[in-house]
């Protein structure tokens, strides 16, 4: 016990470092312009064909941009039953409330459910045919007994 406390007093504190991005501004100098993050190294592939998952990524971007449109249309038809000006201000404002919320989230994952619906198709398709193989294998097992 001795020599933890010599060493939690002699040891140097850690100290966390901010690295500082850079800033990039505007050609006119007037405001910072904020650079796109993108993911460094190889895109991992988990089809046969690349191709394959370049679409479905593209497919999820689109699916992530339609629910943003349907949110931002939830928001103007919401100010529009208000008799408010569905300015972008307000818009931009507009703080959806717990019921909303529960709306819109239950609408997002209906709308991934039927467009991923071919994928789910599938993979219960596959799990059946598994799982009768599975009960075609019992029964074998059983009927030797």
């Amino acid at each position: 016990m001795a020599k933890a406390i010599k060493k939690a007093a002699t040891s140097k504190p850690k100290v966390k470092r901010k690295t500082e991005r850079k800033k990039v501004i505007s050609a006119d100098g007037s405001q910072p312009i904020k650079r796109i993050r993108t993911a460094k190294g190889r895109r991992p592939y988990f089809h046969e064909d690349p191709n394959t998952d370049k679409i479905v990524a593209m497919l999820m971007a689109l699916i992530g941009e339609v629910s943003v449109i349907r949110e931002r249309l939830d928001t103007h038809e919401r100010l529009a039953e208000k008799d408010r000006q569905a300015s972008i201000e307000a818009v931009e404002k507009y703080k959806a409330n717990d019921e909303v919320s529960q709306e819109r989230a239950e609408w997002r994952d209906a709308y991934i459910g039927r467009v991923l619906r071919i994928l789910t198709v599938e993979l219960d398709q596959l799990k059946d045919h598994d799982d009768e193989k599975r009960y075609q294998r019992v029964i074998k097992e059983v009927s030797k007994a």
